[in-house]
């Protein structure tokens, strides 16, 4: 669950962000009504001797409706998630999903163990897939269908990931966040293990996940006693982006004062709309096969291979030129919006990840 850290951006905000104004951004309807909204708490190992009763209270007193608690590693179940425990903490009023660490290397068999925590009674499901599904397309393809195939293309699904997609150009966001896949985009914004304040990890992560147009959940850390301010900025910037909830992971490390810095309603904010990141020729990784599949559903015919050269430059111009944007044959964050309003069209990728991936 933890990212390495690294150095922090020396500007990030400036380019990145768009104020806008008074206008409010309004909350996906489906994240909104989804269990997937609101304040949540994970829940990596419940401790011996905690009752259904015990985690409710925790989860009330830190204002949270929801627990996602760890049903499944891989291919292997966790007894924890059980339907007594479900059905113990509904009793009190608390919603439960499931959480599953998958890694790519049988998907199905691991699809198979996150169906079955589903089949238990969770209300969602959300899937921690990180370094280990580098470079595994065809696996991710296969995993993503295979709970589509026996969950429905209704039940909600979050890809929780690692949140800095251009630093992670073999990661195979386009194939978990395309058609068919899941519905909402959970970025692991632990902003101590990235090197950033939590206003920068907000300018660097929102963009680059603005691009595949799932509804954005961000998580955050309990662990590290990080300090209240940083968790009431983490909430406050949340809700001025108009973003449908917050998770935090997680429960089992959490300082008493974190957890009461939960309950406090998020400060008002001025309103913000997230502009998608802006991506030029030269680009190279997902971001840039997900353009590919998009421009393939408006008419082009362009290999799907993540990298951007003339060929797909040309084709964001003439995208331009019909949408009537300036032909600059750059995708910014108009040309996304108009993108964004189509269905991609997904190649199979049973053969391998994209060339530039290899």
């Amino acid at each position: 669950m933890h990212s390495a850290p690294r150095q922090a951006l020396a500007v990030v905000a400036a380019a990145l962000l768009v104020w806008a104004g008074a206008a409010c951004a309004v909350p996906d309807p489906a994240a909104a009504a989804s269990p997937i909204g609101g304040t949540a708490l994970w829940i990596d190992q419940v401790s011996a001797g905690a009752s259904a009763q015990s985690l409710a209270v925790a989860a009330r007193e830190a204002g949270a409706r929801t627990l996602y608690v760890k049903a499944a590693d891989g291919l292997t179940s966790e007894p924890q998630f059980s339907p007594s425990l479900i059905a113990g903490l509904r009793a009190f009023g608390v919603s439960v999903c499931a959480w599953v660490f998958a890694y790519g290397s049988e998907p199905v068999a691991e699809a198979q163990a996150a169906i079955a925590a589903v089949r238990s009674g969770a209300a969602c499901l959300v899937v921690d897939a990180e370094s280990a599904y580098e470079t595994r397309y065809g696996q991710a393809q296969a995993y993503v269908r295979s709970l589509r195939g026996s969950l429905g293309k209704s039940f909600a699904i979050a890809l929780a990931g690692q949140p800095e997609v251009l630093q992670h150009p073999k990661f195979p966001y386009s194939v978990f966040l395309g058609p068919g896949g899941f519905g909402f985009d959970m970025p692991l914004m632990y902003w101590r293990d990235l090197g950033l304040s939590v206003a920068a990890a907000y300018a660097e992560v929102l963009p680059v996940n603005a691009i595949y147009g799932r509804p954005i959940v961000p998580v955050g850390q309990l662990y590290g006693e990080p300090g209240v301010a940083e968790l009431e900025q983490f909430r406050t910037l949340a809700a001025g982006f108009g973003l449908a909830g917050t998770s935090f992971f997680d429960l089992d490390s959490a300082a008493p004062a974190g957890l009461a810095a939960l309950v406090v309603p998020p400060a008002r904010a001025r309103r913000r709309a997230i502009a998608p990141a802006t991506i030029r020729p030269g680009a190279d990784g997902d971001e840039v096969d997900w353009a590919q599949e998009l421009l393939n559903a408006g008419g082009a015919r362009l290999p799907v291979g993540g990298f951007y050269g003339a060929e797909t430059g040309r084709a964001v111009a003439g995208f331009q030129r019909h949408h009537r944007l300036p032909a600059t044959g750059v995708l910014g964050p108009a040309t996304w919006r108009a993108l964004l309003r189509l269905r991609a069209r997904e190649p199979s990728w049973a053969s391998g990840p994209p060339d530039s991936a290899r």
